[in-house]
């Protein structure tokens, strides 16, 4: 029996070995859950939120983030299992030069009786646990719901990102269309004033001179025409970049202008609701990441600190011994309860809580920092909205001018008053103060998207 009980040993050491080795793997560092409720931000365009809601289901960015997040889950999962018993089987053999064998007085006659012949075979099913591993599980488990929470934290800064871009790639459309509208209308006013030229011409009144000046004119408006034509193609790719998918129909079409900057004078202004700085620190992702990670690290210097315990492993089985190759002969139920300490290890998990807690406040460290990147982001946007809006009061003024100047220049030169490069000089006027009034009034919109993005909203 004293083989038997060897192979046995053997059996339940092999089963609980393996758990004292899973015990020492630490839960990966990153994370993630369910895909939480998307809301649309608030927009006063309805393409728009359609465009939003497109690409929330469509963007490769956002698609990636939940799979990042689906990876973090699954972490939890490990680190959570390894605390759980573990179900094995194994089979082990023992082969010697002689049985063994023992004396038996048999009616007043000693015998040589076999005990276990010199081939000895065993096979085992039991269930181990984990009973104490020093707290290392527990500390791996937390550390990985740490990373799973700061994954979702950067999944919901992805998506806020995924936001900003369309909505900047909208508006950049939309401004690109405005200045196409206005470049056409160049043309027709440049084609308008070529024909009243040639009339004036024709009837003796002006030289030849303007004729040519204003064909010149027409010519160079065409050109600002296609490169404005070009721009709201290449807007448009944008937009379909930013989305991630094709794009619905009726994003080609435009309002005419006289349905475009009356809105200019209605818009209204964003008003934030307390400090747009403190807002920020309450609500971007980033912090809660680097707070969040700085807590995982935490978690995993208290693991490694626990793998220098001792770690207590119990387990059950049922044990078969026999001298054939599947035993069915001795058997019986066993338990046994093992200790592992691994009380010197040259340093390793000392090396490795040392990193650990370094890390945690690199993390701190890398948090004030962003901090301040934050402080600089609200601020730039704060600015860039506000220059956005002065730019506009001046552009609305400066376009009604231009566009009665223009009506003057026309009046007089057609009354041979007025001179063709008065015209001429007025129309580019009208064109430039219509073109910076769009440019004004989308840059609001880009500036307004650009604020709530950097308050994390």
């Amino acid at each position: 029996m004293f083989t038997k009980k060897i192979v046995m040993a053997f059996l339940i050491i092999s089963l609980t070995a393996g758990v004292a080795a899973a015990s020492q793997r630490p839960a990966a560092e990153d994370g993630a859950p369910q895909t939480p409720p998307v809301t649309v931000p608030a927009v006063d365009d309805a393409l728009l939120a359609a465009l939003l809601t497109t690409a929330y289901s469509n963007n490769p960015q956002i698609a990636a983030a939940a799979q990042k997040r689906a990876a973090a889950e699954a972490q939890i999962a490990q680190a959570q299992s390894k605390m759980g018993p573990r179900a094995s089987a194994g089979m082990a053999a023992l082969w010697q030069r002689d049985g063994i064998s023992t004396n038996v007085d048999i009616l007043g006659r000693s015998m040589n009786v076999p005990i276990l012949g010199s081939h000895t075979y065993a096979a085992a099913v039991g269930l181990t646990q984990v009973i104490y591993a020093g707290g290392s599980l527990t500390a791996n488990k937390q550390a990985a719901q740490l990373a799973r929470d700061a994954v979702e934290a950067q999944e919901r800064r992805t998506r806020q990102g995924v936001e900003n871009a369309v909505c900047r790639a909208y508006y950049a459309l939309r401004c690109a269309q405005a200045k196409e509208l206005v470049a056409a209308e160049a043309v027709e006013l440049s084609k308008s004033h070529m024909a009243q030229a040639e009339k004036l011409f024709k009837a003796g009144v002006v030289a030849k001179n303007d004729v040519l000046r204003s064909k010149v004119a027409v010519a160079s408006a065409e050109l600002d025409l296609i490169r404005a034509q070009n721009g709201s193609a290449v807007a448009l790719t944008a937009l379909r970049r930013a989305v991630g998918t094709d794009l619905p129909d009726g994003l080609a079409e435009t309002r005419p202008l006289d349905k475009i900057f009356p809105t200019a004078k209605e818009m209204t202004p964003l008003v934030l609701s307390g400090d747009a700085v403190q807002t920020a620190f309450a609500e971007r992702e980033e912090l809660k990441v680097y707070a969040l990670l700085s807590g995982q690290a935490e978690k995993l210097a208290r693991a490694a600190q626990g793998q220098l315990l001792p770690q207590i492993l119990g387990a059950v089985g049922y044990v078969a011994a026999d001298d054939k190759f599947f035993p069915s002969g001795q058997s019986e139920p066993v338990a046994a309860v093992g200790l592992y300490w691994n009380f010197y290890d040259s340093g390793e998990m000392h090396a490795k809580t040392t990193e650990a807690k370094a890390k945690a406040k690199e993390l701190l460290f890398m948090l004030d920092d962003m901090k301040n990147t934050i402080r600089m982001e609200v601020t730039q946007a704060e600015l860039n909205l506000k220059s956005a809006e002065s730019r506009l009061v001046v552009a609305t003024r400066q376009s009604n001018e231009a566009r009665e100047d223009y009506r003057i220049a026309t009046r007089r030169y057609a009354e041979s008053v007025g001179t063709n490069l008065d015209t001429l000089d007025a129309r580019l006027a009208l064109t430039n103060s219509l073109t910076e009034l769009a440019t004004a009034m989308y840059d609001i919109k880009s500036a307004e998207a650009d604020l709530r993005y950097a308050i994390g909203e």
